[in-house]
Parts: structure tokens; sequence; C-alpha cells
């Protein structure tokens, strides 16, 4: 990716953030411009390869691997998946909330499992999808440190130390193979919008006010708080992510909003055009 040297002014002020206000924690960002077929060129960066649990991040990379096993004809958006097909879990979602044998399509579980981040939805798609064919598509679209371990909510799994991973890097990686598309098909557009309709704007669109629009992700663990997503700007399109671990979450998710509105601020008032 090339670097911008305007960003630097950028890069220092997200960094002064991170001095005053968790010196400790293990905090990965970066900030992009993209362009239709353009290279992606970077404003501003920090351990940007530093691998973190993905927390909710990863179901970026399960989004991307249902689009792409529809696209294959391994699957279509309109197949129906019981819910008994994987068993109930608890964290972010509604499906925990029903009862009776439902079935949803692939398209709604795939809707659930972003908008709302449910993760039972989600564990029903790594069933549907497959670890390996989750994990080949990462590689597919180089994202080569994000790995999909277990499933979502599975502590015995993670205490065994099989956990989920990514990197600031890969997050932007996948999230421009989306950009790339969203215009170029209809699997594209739908995960673009998906991204559109992403109900927790606590992170870092949390000063920007509701009406602006942010296609994303967050993602959240113990002592781990990430948002990552595209702005779109009357000036360009900015790639945002923030890695935090390692941090109290409820400080974790005030330094990211702090974040948020520094890199706003910075790309309206201070990025050359």
């Amino acid at each position: 990716m090339e670097c911008m040297l305007a960003g630097k002014g950028l890069q220092t002020e997200l960094d002064d953030i991170i001095k005053e206000y968790a010196p400790q924690a293990t905090i990965s960002y970066m900030v992009t411009i993209h362009d239709d077929e353009e290279p992606v060129r970077y404003v501003a960066a920090r351990n940007e390869d530093t691998v973190h649990a993905s927390a909710s991040m990863i179901k970026i990379l399960i989004m991307l691997s249902v689009f792409e096993a529809v696209s294959q004809q391994k699957l279509a958006l309109t197949d129906q998946i019981a819910l008994t097909a994987t068993p109930r879990v608890e964290g972010g979602g509604a499906l925990q909330e029903l009862q009776g044998n439902h079935t949803f399509s692939v398209l709604e579980l795939c809707r659930l499992m972003m908008v709302l981040s449910d993760n039972w939805a989600t564990n029903l798609l790594i069933r549907t999808l497959g670890m390996t064919f989750i994990n080949d598509t990462a590689k597919k679209y180089g994202a080569a440190k994000t790995s999909l371990k277990r499933y979502m909510m599975d502590t015995a799994a993670a205490a065994r130390g099989e956990e989920n991973v990514t990197t600031a890097y890969d997050m932007i990686v996948l999230l421009n193979a989306i950009f790339q598309i969203r215009e170029q098909s209809v699997g594209g557009h739908e995960m673009w919008q998906i991204l559109g309709r992403q109900q927790f704007r606590d992170k870092l669109p949390f000063h920007w006010g509701e009406e602006v629009p942010f296609h994303h992700k967050t993602g959240c663990l113990d002592r781990v708080e990430h948002d990552g997503g595209i702005l779109p700007l009357m000036n360009g399109n900015f790639g945002l992510v923030v890695l935090i671990s390692n941090m109290d979450n409820d400080e974790a998710i005030q330094l990211t909003a702090r974040m948020g509105r520094c890199c706003k601020a910075f790309i309206e008032e201070k990025l050359p055009v």
C-alpha cells in the first residue's frame, strides 16, 4: 500500500491520544483511502500487522465467504437452514430469544450475523460453509493472518487456545474487497448495504451523529474492543480500523470514539483533497 505523507499529522494525533489514555494497551489502527479499481493508499497506521483476537470482526470474513460460496454455486442465498442445526448460544443477536423449530435463509442469517452480530446465526453459517472454506477465502483475498479456529461462544475451545484472530491490515483488505465490488455485482451491493446497516455505533462513529453513514462491523470480548469499516465522505472513501486488546472494555470504547472523532476531523479539515 502506498503511504500518504499528509497522513503523518493524523498519525501523530492518534498516537498522542493512545499515549495519554492507553499507554499499556495493545492497539492497532489503519486509516486508508479507497478508490474504485485503484490500489489502497494508507493515511496513517500503527501495529497494523499485530495479531489480535478477532472477536466479531471475523464475521466480515464469514459474510465474504458466504457470497464467495454463492458465486461458486456451492449454495444459494435462498437455501433454508434450521435453527436446530447448531446449539443455541448466548451473546449478541436475536435468535436466542426464539422458541420453536424456525428456519432461515442463508441471506437472513447473514444479515442477522452482521447487523445484530447474532452469534447463533454466525455458527449456523460456519457449519454450513465449513471452517476450511472460510479460511481458504481469507487466503484468497490476501488476509494472511486472519483465521477462524472456533465457533462463536465456544469457551472450551478458547480455553484450549483456539482463538479466532485477525489484524488491522487484514480487515482493511477484506473491507476493500467488498468496497471494490459494491456496484459491480448483486452480492457486492448486498454486502455493502449490510455493512451500512450495522446497529452498534458506540465506537468509531459515536461522535459523528446517526446521519453519517459508516459501513462497518464491531467486535468485543473481555478486554477486547474493535471497530472497522469504510466511511464515505465528500472528499473520498476512507477505511478506518481500530483494534484494541488488553484494556478495560468501557475505557476502550471511549478511546475508540475519541480516535474516530479525531480521524473524521482530520480527514475533513486537514487532509488535502
